[in-house]
């Protein structure tokens, strides 16, 4: 035998299982929340839609007219809401401050940012219902 032979390696084809995500519970909510970008894109393309028709003329615009839209818009906001929910949850792993040379918690972060979230639901919410009058 050659040399060649015994220094050769066969190659490895290493292949991630298709079904990797669904083995573990953490895997799978990653997943999840990755998903969540999908419907909120095309909830946002169909809003992009609503508003072209509402420029058509008030003949043609019934958004709340149309239960599809109605129903796909509480899912998305549940996908929505699950999507913010887990990345705010990440805010102190992934923030970093000092405060007079001393680490902020990271507890801390995480509830800064969801009084934050709350914060900027409520000026939100006041805008649409006060500008709806």
């Amino acid at each position: 035998m050659t040399t060649e032979a015994h220094t050769a390696q066969p190659e490895y084809r290493w292949r991630m299982p298709a079904d990797w995500w669904a083995r573990q519970r953490h895997y799978f909510l990653y997943v999840v929340r990755e998903f969540t970008a999908l419907p909120l894109a095309l909830w946002l393309l169909w809003l992009l839609v609503e508003i072209k028709r509402a420029g058509d003329g008030p003949g043609r615009y019934a958004p709340h007219g149309s239960m599809p839209f109605v129903v796909f818009s509480v899912v998305v906001l549940l996908f929505a809401l699950y999507h913010s929910y887990t990345f705010l949850s990440l805010a102190g792993t992934i923030l970093h401050f000092k405060v007079f040379d001393r680490p902020v918690p990271s507890r801390l972060i995480v509830l800064s940012q969801f009084g934050l979230w709350a914060a900027a639901s409520v000026v939100v919410g006041f805008a649409l219902i006060w500008f709806a009058r």
